[in-house]
C-alpha cells in the first residue's frame, strides 16, 4: 500500500507507517548539530548520530526517541510550544 495521497496536487504523507515514523524522526535528528547529546532516562546518554542509528534499528531507545519526537510535533501542531515560548520570552 502506498502511504503517499495525492489531494489536489499536493503530497501529502501518511505518518501512520513506523517506516514513515522512523524517516521522519531522521530527519528531524540530522539536522541538530553533530556535537548534541540527549539523556534518555536510566538508559543513558546519547550522540545524534547515535540516535540516529536506535531510530534506525527500531530498537528499544529508537521506539523512545520517537514517541518523544511524535509528541514534540502533535504538541507544536496544537499550539502548546508556541504557548510555552510566548509565557517565558
Amino acid at each position: 500500500m502506498n502511504n503517499e495521497k495525492e489531494i489536489n496536487e499536493t503530497k501529502v504523507i501518511d505518518f501512520s507507517s513506523d517506516e514513515e515514523i522512523r524517516r521522519l524522526v531522521v530527519a528531524r535528528l540530522k539536522v541538530i548539530s553533530s556535537d548534541t547529546i540527549k539523556c534518555i532516562g536510566n538508559e543513558g546518554t546519547f550522540s545524534r548520530d547515535q540516535l540516529i542509528e536506535h531510530v534506525q534499528l527500531g530498537d528499544k531507545i529508537g521506539k523512545t526517541i520517537e514517541q518523544i519526537e511524535m509528541e514534540w510535533l502533535r504538541a507544536l501542531k496544537r499550539g502548546i510550544i508556541s504557548e510555552l515560548y510566548s509565557e517565558h520570552g
